[in-house]
């Protein structure tokens, strides 16, 4: 008995060597034969590069890039066997330009990126496509488009940066205390947008149920990006069981549900009594439009057009300027050339004989040419969405020859287009605003070379409004204060679907002389 036991322990043992060798083998072979294969990732069994990816998770963006470029612009990505992932990353202009515009029809989300965000924006106008994608799209235009909408946008952004967001600047000033600006951006841009989707008084925002829903997004839109370092077997079990990030999601969705289906009742009631002829934040447009047209909106379809506008909104601009101010801190010579540009506008309002000349307002933005160009090049190198995904809802062949069988997932990397020598010259990493003027005047690239607002019909249509608010809060913090990065902070992006900074910008506010000559 003795010596069988010995026996058979020692034929365990000689199958896990015969395992280990074999393995072994294969890694050193893949290494070997790595001159002869296309660069990238290491690809093992059944997980294919998965491994790769959570190695380098912490600088996923960075580290994706590098590969992409090595790769010649588009990586044949191997996911793990038997799940649903994307297969195919690229950042090759011509790429993104056929499946975003040239052939857009046949590249919409897909079911992959639908399944993941269903539960978080259900069918709004960021997760559906189609038909359905074409109707949001129309009723969002025509509201974006009208002119009491956009008059109540500028009212509203210009009271609550001036009631809301510089009160807690100057305190921070007046204190010495070191604020993390990135999360007073994203408060007063999730502020700014209830207020001009759901018609909130801001005074609303300093109950602690506002504290509540504002943490209550954040932490679904991070359980929500879970689901795609997760292979969707394994994150649905984990919803059906109730645990983990799922868990998270599930109590946030909860609490949002709860809030904006509570407004939507307040709302109708409303609108019975006539109440909301007074009233132009979209929640109101929105339910009028449907009454006008005698068509039926329902609650959820509502519930799901708030929380897509509120996603679309609050952390794109906030992220965006979080990234802006950071650059600003590393290269003064940008920050003295925009402090110069406020100053002439401010000589040419004195000049015009305008009252109260240094409160720059809305209608000053449209002069800002170079900040336009810094607010652009900001964006190149740090865009609030770092990629994009589409699906191939037909068989394709893009332009760099590659044959995509339908139903393939694949992304591509807005971050890595701004890293690339191929797209924007040997000078792609330093930031420049000075690429983007022709003779002092801001001019556009490409969508298809700068995709930071998609690209063809489904560019962002709140694209000025975006430009116009970061514009706004630019320049009169630029104007007030100036800012310095905490010692020993280290800024790196956080994954997740918007470029958030891992651990905020820490930065002190120093005031600024506030006449026009001090400026110089």
């Amino acid at each position: 008995m003795r010596y069988t036991m010995i026996l058979e322990a020692f034929r365990a043992e000689a199958v896990y060597l015969v395992i280990g060798v074999s393995i072994l083998s294969w890694v050193l072979w893949q290494c070997l034969s790595s001159g002869n294969r296309r660069a990238g990732p290491l690809s093992w069994p059944v997980v294919g590069m998965l491994p790769s990816v959570f190695l380098h998770l912490h600088e996923i963006y960075e580290w994706s890039s590098e590969v992409l470029i090595q790769s010649g612009g588009t990586l044949d990505f191997k996911p793990p066997w038997m799940t649903k992932m994307f297969t195919l990353v690229t950042i090759d202009p011509r790429n993104i330009e056929y499946m975003v515009k040239t052939k857009f029809g046949n590249f919409p989300k897909g079911a992959y990126f639908n399944s993941i965000f269903q539960d978080l924006m259900g069918k709004g106008i960021l997760n559906v496509d189609g038909k359905e994608w074409a109707g949001a799209r129309k009723i969002m235009s025509s509201i974006f488009h009208s002119h009491d909408y956009k008059s109540h946008l500028i009212q509203t952004l210009e009271e609550l940066v001036k009631c809301r967001l510089l009160p807690v600047a100057q305190a921070a000033c007046e204190s010495g205390a070191v604020v993390d600006l990135q999360q007073l951006l994203v408060r007063f841009t999730f502020e700014n947008m209830c207020v001009v989707g759901f018609g909130l008084n801001p005074k609303a925002f300093e109950k602690p149920e506002a504290e509540a829903i504002a943490r209550a997004f954040d932490d679904a839109l991070d359980a929500t990006v879970r689901r795609f370092i997760i292979p969707s077997t394994l994150w649905k079990l984990m919803r059906f069981l109730g645990f983990g990030s799922e868990e998270k999601l599930n109590v946030s969705l909860q609490l949002i549900h709860s809030f904006l289906h509570r407004l939507i009742s307040l709302r109708r009631h409303e609108l019975v009594g006539d109440g909301t002829d007074r009233r132009h934040d979209l929640l109101s447009k929105l339910m009028m439009q449907a009454e006008a047209e005698h068509s039926l909106t329902n609650e959820t379809e509502l519930r799901d057009t708030c929380i897509n506008f509120v996603l679309a909104g609050r952390d794109t601009s906030s992220v965006a300027l979080s990234w802006f101010f950071w650059l600003l801190t590393q290269n003064p010579s940008v920050e003295r050339k925009i402090l110069g540009e406020i100053e002439g506008v401010i000589k040419r309002r004195r000049s015009r004989g305008e009252p109260e000349a240094e409160e720059l307002r809305v209608e000053d933005m449209k002069e800002m040419q170079y900040l336009h160009a810094a607010l652009s090049e900001s964006l190149r190198l740090y865009p609030s969405l770092p990629i994009n995904f589409k699906e191939v809802k037909e068989r394709e062949v893009l332009p760099d020859g590659r044959v995509l069988a339908k139903g393939t997932s694949l992304m591509f990397s807005i971050y890595g287009m701004g890293r690339a020598e191929s797209i924007w010259g040997s000078d792609c990493r330093e930031f420049k605003p000075e690429r983007w003027l022709k003779e002092g005047v801001y001019v556009a690239e490409k969508a298809s070379k700068y995709p930071v607002f998609n690209a063809g019909p489904r560019v962002c249509p709140g694209k000025d409004f975006a430009y116009l608010q970061m514009k706004l809060v630019a320049v009169l913090l630029v104007y007030r204060y100036r800012m310095e990065a905490a010692e020993g902070v280290v800024v790196v992006p956080k994954l997740g679907v918007n470029l958030f900074m891992k651990n905020g910008l820490l930065v002190t506010l120093h005031p600024r002389h506030t006449t026009p000559n001090s400026l110089d």
